[in-house]
């Protein structure tokens, strides 16, 4: 499942307040992995270029943590949009408040992490998991897994015209496929684009179409209205389908 793009602004709206809003920023703009985004130290940001490197992921085995390399053809830099670069910029700041504070209880935590908990911990991906299912079930819309974030991110990307090529290198593919077939789900506006730019293609003589103030529909041309008869439960919905 993923959101429209106005439940999305919805979710954002709801989570400006949150601790952590520009991570989740992070999630739902850029589309890293869970374990990716728990990974980097801030060696690895740049909030002056607004970017950061992705070259190790979290992994978990038994509630315990482990860094690896990340996945093949995974390690890269991803660009930040100008309102996640700000947000990041904020949490820095945030995080450096906590570390005075935590450090006079003498109970800061080094983790050398960017995303980390109030004494410097480190993010457990699962805890992060749970806190996004919250916020979810908090704001009142339809449930989505943390994962479904980056089918939401490639989504956006290409309501937002573009290139699939880029969509790819940001998520980390192997292939341009993968990222067409997998990580990209259909959204009314998308169709809606599609059938009007396919219907532009044809030049017309005549573009202003039916007279307006004149009904096109059959029972105002005297003739039975056709009516839609859903045998199979579909609706109009039908041949709509949600990410892998």
């Amino acid at each position: 499942m993923v959101w429209a793009p106005e439940q999305t602004g919805e979710f954002l709206d709801f989570i400006t307040d949150d601790r952590l809003c520009g991570m989740w920023h992070g999630f739902i703009f850029r589309g890293p992995r869970r374990g990716e985004m728990c990974a980097p130290p801030w060696t690895e940001v740049s909030l002056s270029g607004y970017w950061f490197r992705i070259s190790a992921q979290i992994v978990e085995i038994a509630y315990r943590l482990y860094d690896e390399a990340p996945k093949q053809d995974s390690v890269r830099t991803v660009t930040l949009d100008a309102m996640t670069g700000a947000l990041w910029a904020a949490w820095r700041e945030t995080q450096d408040r906590e570390r005075q504070q935590w450090s006079g209880e003498e109970a800061w935590v080094e983790s050398n992490r960017v995303w980390t908990h109030e004494n410097g911990e480190a993010l457990h991906p699962d805890w992060i998991s749970r806190r996004f299912n919250r916020l979810v079930e908090l704001s009142g819309l339809p449930p989505i897994r943390l994962h479904d974030t980056r089918h939401l991110s490639a989504t956006l990307a290409l309501l937002g015209k573009a290139d699939i090529k880029v969509v790819q290198e940001r998520l980390g593919h192997s292939s341009r496929q993968i990222t067409s077939d997998t990580y990209t789900s259909v959204l009314l506006q998308l169709l809606t684009a599609e059938a009007e730019s396919t219907n532009a293609v044809v030049p017309r003589s005549k573009k202003d179409g039916p007279q307006r103030g004149k009904s096109t529909r059959p029972e105002a041309r005297g003739e039975a209205p056709e009516t839609f008869r859903d045998t199979e439960g579909k609706g109009p919905d039908e041949g709509l389908r949600t990410a892998a």
